[in-house]
């Protein structure tokens, strides 16, 4: 028999309230007898006692186990930043290249893109671009 299983018989001192209330729950919960529902009381009120203790360790190995989450989001989301950034640069090159542009335009377009990003939170769509260049400024 698995050492688990191995059980042995204890005298056990117990108020008539008490074993009342047992013998209830062996009813209404289905348990197999009288002494799976005290040994399932015992391991769970064991584990009410003890949870404070456990508590401070499972916060720790919470924590650490959080923090590494974390750390790979961050550097998951820097390489992309970056290589948006990358082709941000490429674009911004190429229009420059072939757009002409003189420097008050290019500072009142640069306080109306700020002012536009701040409205909408970052959320630009290229249909909202093409629908602003098709109108008048």
């Amino acid at each position: 028999m698995k050492e688990e299983y191995q059980k042995q018989r204890y005298t056990v001192w117990l108020s008539k309230d008490a074993i009342q209330k047992s013998d209830a729950a062996v009813t209404r919960e289905d348990f197999a007898n009288r002494s799976a529902f005290i040994e399932r009381a015992i391991h769970f009120y064991s584990g009410y006692l003890y949870q404070e203790s456990h508590q401070d360790f499972l916060s720790e190995v919470m924590l650490e186990s959080m923090k590494g989450i974390v750390k790979t989001s961050e550097n998951h989301l820097a390489r992309l930043l970056f290589k948006i950034a990358v082709e941000m640069a490429k674009l911004e090159s190429m229009l420059a290249a072939i757009n002409d542009m003189d420097e008050a335009t290019m500072r009142r377009l640069h306080i109306r893109c700020v002012n536009e990003v701040k409205k909408i939170n970052g959320i630009l769509t290229m249909e909202d671009a093409v629908r602003y260049q098709r109108s008048d400024e």
